[in-house]
């Protein structure tokens, strides 16, 4: 056995993708790619999470520790692994890219997503199924209700033509092959749309899941008998919908590309060539044959052909969609337009122009020892803080008799720091903004006269902390940029997919189950 080098789950040594968090453990596999998915889709109902204090709901204590060093006053008799109490996320202007109609995701995640729910963490969860479904653990506890019933049909001419798409296993192996929707010369089969669909909803459960009852959304219920956030269609249809108009967007890009005689990438042909020995590997390493597996994703009928098929528009259209938003570069004008046309709503976010963001990195030294009271807080004698300032300072004195580079630093944070919120990555927190970290840390970082490669030594309720100081950027205009980005991103795809519009046979399709329950 191994372990996943990004979030410890264990994994059979053959693995090429991790199980839990669907990541390849091929460093050159981690390129990040932009992922053509839909307006429609579910970016627009959650917003990121801030990184520190502003942990979901959901979150685990031991995430929300993980996160980074809490805002609120803390006594020293705190342990330093304490979490920020949770509070609800907030959207901010800088963080709108779960509303843009193109987000980044890693190109080894999409194919991992083919075996994410088959081996899961608790014996009890499993993959959503239209016809039974995910016992997922958010939900685990929903108190028993009458399930509503599904309604009925609708609009011939949109996503609720169907009370129900769900249809038996061999109406749906029958239908394989049948056309059900258009984009210009691209056809979509009921096969290849059942990867879309299932694609869909396995995406919204991996990134949004926790959220779920938010959304009204219980994964123990059929999909297609559950109102969604649109409210005038159930999950199903709601699914649906998303996954039509993602492979819109793909059909049309990839159309794009080819018009603009672009060939697929060498490292994304390199993932085509060995894509059915990468995931012929995957499913004999859950006990499964290939085509075990591809009917347990993604149901009745489904062929490797078809997700090769779907792969392959799908990198045909990331070369072109690529190539366009490189030539995305916002002027210093572009940047002062924006953030004057969008002040107002800058402003209720407080980011002015005075506002900045810092990155920086630390060694976090925890002192040791301690004595813990019936309450559970832990306080340390005047000895033991000494002991980890002396500790602490060494450290410095070593680093200060070296080369003093931030790479040298860097490797230090991952030797000797106790932060699990940054030990892994150098001791680096990027965008940190003021009032977001502990006083005395956050004091450090926003001195005035602050400079590049500036160093210290910190002492906070959490420990001594070895800082450096690696720089800082205008939150306004780091906000302006990606906003201004996002903006463009998606008016460069509605002139695109004005071109290939979308024509749809709703009245053909059928949805299969799912073997995952």
């Amino acid at each position: 056995m191994k372990t996943c080098k990004y979030c410890s789950a264990e994994m059979a040594d053959e693995d090429l993708f991790c199980p839990q968090c669907g990541k390849s453990q091929d460093d050159s596999a981690q390129e990040e790619k932009a992922e053509m998915v839909t307006e429609e889709a579910t970016q627009e109902a959650v917003s990121e999470t801030a990184p520190a204090e502003e942990a979901s709901p959901e979150e685990t204590p031991e995430e929300a520790a993980s996160a980074e060093i809490p805002s609120e006053e803390a006594s020293e008799e705190t342990p330093a692994e304490e979490p920020a109490e949770p509070q609800k996320a907030k959207v901010t202007p800088g963080k709108l890219a779960l509303a843009i109609a193109a987000v980044v995701i890693l190109v080894a995640a999409l194919i991992a997503l083919i075996v994410a729910g088959t081996q899961s963490a608790a014996p009890e969860q499993t993959l959503p199924s239209d016809g039974a479904a995910l016992e997922s653990s958010e939900t685990a506890e929903t108190e028993e209700t009458e399930p509503p019933t599904i309604p009925e049909d609708g609009n011939p001419d949109d996503a609720t033509c169907k009370g129900t798409y769900t249809a038996e296993d061999d109406a749906v192996k029958a239908a394989r092959d049948t056309v059900v929707a258009t984009v210009g010369d691209g056809e979509l089969t009921n096969a290849i749309l059942q990867i879309c669909y299932w694609r869909e909803v396995y995406m919204f459960q991996t990134q949004y899941g926790g959220y779920a009852p938010y959304f009204g959304l219980d994964f123990s219920q059929s999909l297609d008998t559950q109102k969604s956030m649109e409210g005038d269609m159930t999950w199903q249809q709601y699914f649906l919908q998303c996954s039509l108009s993602s492979w819109q967007q793909i059909q049309a890009m990839a159309a794009e590309s080819r018009k603009a005689g672009l060939t697929i990438g060498e490292e994304s042909q390199k993932l085509l060539d060995e894509l059915k020995d990468t995931l012929t590997k995957n499913a004999e390493s859950y006990g499964m044959t290939l085509e075990e597996m591809l009917l347990k994703e993604f149901g009745p009928g489904m062929e490797f052909a078809d997700y090769e098929k779907f792969l392959t528009d799908y990198y045909q259209g990331l070369e072109f969609f690529s190539a366009e938003t490189e030539k995305l570069k916002p002027t210093e004008k572009d940047l002062e337009t924006f953030y004057t046309e969008h002040e107002e709503e800058y402003k209720e976010q407080n980011i002015t122009k005075d506002s900045l963001l810092v990155d920086v990195r630390h060694i976090l030294l925890a002192p040791e020892g301690g004595t813990t009271d019936d309450s559970g807080n832990t306080t340390y004698s005047d000895e033991e803080w000494e002991a980890c300032r002396v500790k602490a300072q060494e450290i410095l004195d070593g680093w200060l008799a070296g080369d003093k580079t931030e790479e040298s630093f860097a490797d230090l944070a991952n030797q000797h720091s106790t932060d699990p919120g940054s030990n892994q990555n150098g001791g680096l927190y990027e965008g940190v903004e003021q009032g977001q970290m502990v006083a005395e840390f956050d004091e450090w970082c926003f001195d005035g006269t602050r400079a590049p490669g500036d160093w210290g030594l910190v002492k906070t309720p959490f420990g001594y902390h070895i800082m450096y100081y690696v720089g800082n950027a205008p939150k306004w205009k780091v906000c302006a940029e990606s906003d201004w980005l996002q903006t463009e991103t998606n008016n460069l795809l509605d002139r695109i997919l004005e071109k290939y519009p979308l024509e749809v046979q709703y009245e053909n399709i059928l949805l299969g189950n799912t073997a995952a329950e």
